[in-house]
C-alpha cells in the first residue's frame, strides 16, 4: 500500500513538473532557434570581404508553404543585388560630377555604369539560397542567400579575358580590310564589332570592381577609347555629296517625282561598292532600303508610298551601311560610332493642303449625264476630309477621251493637270439595258464604275475600286436613274474609303 501511494505521489509530480516548464521551454527555444541573420542580414561564416549576403522573408498565407519560400528567397537575393546595385550607383554618381568638369570625354562612362546597374537590378549570377528559418509562431519563412566574391570573380574575370581575345582578332581583321578601297566597310564593321565585345567588357569589369576588386582588370577602358578613336578615324574619311531629289513636294500615298540620287567619297576620292543604307528619320513608304555605290560612287533610289507623319518636313538619311548582312547588328554599331549620313527632305503637305482633281465620265443608257451623280457625291464627301476638290479640270488638262488602261494621250494630259491639284480621282461610269423585251414589266439595266486614283507628281497610281451593280425599274428612264443612283452612292463610300486608306493610312 505504500508502496502504491509512494508510485502515484511521483506520478503527480512529473506531471506538475512538465507542464510548469513547457511554456518556458517554447519562449527560450523560440528566442534560440531564431538566428541573428533573420534581423542583420549577417552571419559571421560569410565575412564581408569574401562575400555579399543577403537577407528575406514571406509570411504563409493559405498554408502554402512553398509559395512563401520561393518569395523568401527572391527577396533575400534582391538584397543581395541591391547591395551591389548601391555601390554602383554610388561610383556612377561620382564619375559623372568627374566627367561633367572635365573635357574631352570619348568614353560614355555613365552609360555604361547605368546599364551595369540595370543588368544587376535584372540578375545577379551566382547567388546562392544558404540558409531558412520557419518561424512559426509569426508562421513566416526567412531565406539567407550569398554571393562568393571570389569564385564569380574568377568567372566573370574569364568572360573579360575571352572578350579581350575576340577584340584582338577583330581589331586584326580591322588592319586587314582598311589597307583596300572596296573593303574599307569592313574594316569599320570589325572596329566596331570590337567595340560592342569592349563596351560589354568595361561593364563586366565595372561589376567585378564591386564583386572582387583585386580581381579587376586594367587598361580596358584605355583600349576602349583607342577602338573609339580609330573608328572615328576611318568614318570620318567617309563623305557624300548629294545630286538630286533634295527638297522635293510629295502627296501621302504618293511617290517623290525624282529619285534620291548621291555620290560617296573616301578620303576626298569616289569610293566604289560601298554598302549604303535609307533610314527615315521621319516618315514612312516603300525604299530600296540597302544598295551599293558603283564604280563611280553613285548610289540611287527611288520612294514611293509615303506614309501620313502629320510633320510637313520629312527626313531620309542615307548612311554607310557597314554591317549589311545583319540589320540588327548594323543597329547596334550605329549605338557605339557617329554615323555618316547624307540627309534629304520633302514636305508632305497636310491633308488641308492636298488638292485633289475629280474627274468622272458618265453614261447612262448611251446617255451623257451632265448632272453627275457620282461626281456631286465625291465632291461632297471629300470636300468633308478638309480636301482641296477641284471640281472642274482646267481646259488645258481635261482628258479627250479618258482611257482606263492608260492611253497615249493620258500621260501629258495628267503632267498638265499635276499644276492644278496634287491627286486625281479619275473614272468612268456606265449604265446599260439588260432586258428590252416589249412584254417585260420590268425593265432591268447593269451599272458599273472603273474610279483610279493618281498621284499626279509621279503619275503613280495610288488605288482604285471597280464594281458593278444591277438594278430594275418600271421603266427605262425610271431603271436607269435609280441604278446608278445606287450605284453611285456605293462607288462614293468606296471610293471615300481607298482615299482615307491612302491619306491617313486607315484599314477597313
Amino acid at each position: 500500500m505504500r508502496k502504491s501511494t509512494l508510485v502515484l505521489k511521483l506520478l503527480v509530480c512529473l506531471l506538475v513538473t512538465f507542464s510548469c516548464a513547457a511554456p518556458q521551454a517554447k519562449e527560450k527555444d523560440n528566442s534560440q532557434s531564431a538566428p541573428k541573420w533573420v534581423t542583420t542580414g549577417v552571419r559571421a561564416q560569410y565575412p564581408t570581404d569574401l562575400y555579399i549576403t543577403g537577407a528575406g522573408s514571406a509570411g504563409i498565407k493559405y498554408n502554402d508553404t512553398a509559395a512563401a519560400q520561393a518569395k523568401a528567397d527572391s527577396r533575400a537575393l534582391a538584397q543581395v543585388a541591391k547591395q551591389i546595385e548601391v555601390v554602383i550607383q554610388q561610383q556612377s554618381s561620382s564619375l559623372e560630377r568627374e566627367v561633367s568638369s572635365a573635357s574631352g570625354e570619348t568614353l560614355n562612362q555613365k552609360d555604361i555604369w547605368e546599364k551595369t546597374a540595370a543588368y544587376v537590378k535584372i540578375k545577379v549570377e551566382g547567388v546562392r539560397i544558404e540558409d531558412r528559418y520557419h518561424d512559426v509562431e509569426e508562421n513566416r519563412i526567412y531565406s539567407f542567400a550569398s554571393l562568393d566574391r571570389m569564385a564569380r570573380g574568377r568567372i566573370i574575370s574569364d568572360q573579360i579575358t575571352a572578350l579581350e581575345a575576340d577584340t584582338q582578332r577583330l581589331v586584326a581583321e580591322a588592319e586587314k580590310s582598311r589597307k583596300a578601297m572596296p573593303t574599307i566597310h569592313r574594316s569599320v564593321a570589325a572596329y566596331g564589332l570590337a567595340i560592342r565585345k569592349m563596351i560589354l567588357a568595361v561593364r563586366k569589369n565595372q561589376y567585378l570592381n564591386v564583386i572582387a576588386p583585386p580581381m579587376t582588370h586594367q587598361n580596358i577602358a584605355q583600349t576602349l577609347s583607342g577602338l573609339q578613336a580609330d573608328v572615328a578615324d576611318l568614318m570620318s574619311g567617309f563623305s557624300f555629296e548629294k545630286l538630286n531629289g533634295d527638297n522635293q513636294k510629295g502627296v501621302v500615298g504618293g511617290s517623290l517625282p525624282e529619285p534620291l540620287q548621291l555620290r560617296v567619297f573616301y578620303r576626298k576620292q569616289p569610293a566604289p561598292s560601298v554598302p549604303i543604307r535609307f533610314v527615315w528619320v521621319d516618315g514612312s513608304g516603300n525604299i530600296d532600303r540597302s544598295t551599293r555605290s558603283d564604280s563611280q560612287g553613285h548610289v540611287s533610289t527611288t520612294v514611293s508610298n509615303l506614309g501620313p507623319t502629320g510633320k510637313k518636313i520629312n527626313k531620309i538619311r542615307a548612311v554607310v551601311n557597314v554591317y549589311p548582312s545583319d540589320p540588327h547588328i548594323q543597329n547596334e554599331l550605329e549605338k557605339v560610332m557617329a554615323p555618316v549620313y547624307a540627309q534629304f527632305t520633302y514636305a508632305l503637305p497636310p491633308v488641308e493642303e492636298v488638292r485633289v482633281a475629280v474627274l468622272i465620265n458618265e453614261y447612262n443608257l448611251g446617255t451623257l449625264q451632265h448632272d453627275s451623280y457620282l461626281k456631286n457625291r465625291l465632291v461632297q464627301s471629300l470636300s468633308s476630309m478638309k480636301l482641296q476638290v477641284l471640281k472642274e479640270i482646267p481646259r488645258h488638262a481635261m482628258p479627250d477621251a479618258y482611257d482606263m488602261g492608260g492611253g497615249p494621250g493620258l500621260t501629258q494630259k495628267m503632267k498638265a493637270m499635276s499644276t492644278a491639284a496634287d491627286m486625281a480621282v479619275i473614272g468612268e461610269v456606265k449604265a446599260t439595258l439588260l432586258d428590252t423585251s416589249a412584254g417585260s414589266s420590268l425593265i432591268f439595266s447593269k451599272c458599273r464604275a472603273v474610279v483610279k486614283i493618281f498621284d499626279l507628281a509621279s503619275e503613280r497610281e495610288l488605288g482604285g475600286i471597280d464594281l458593278s451593280l444591277k438594278a430594275a425599274g418600271p421603266d427605262r428612264d425610271e431603271a436607269g436613274r435609280r441604278g446608278l443612283d445606287k450605284m453611285s452612292a456605293k462607288a462614293s463610300r468606296a471610293v471615300e474609303e481607298e482615299v482615307r486608306r491612302i491619306l491617313f493610312g486607315q484599314k477597313n
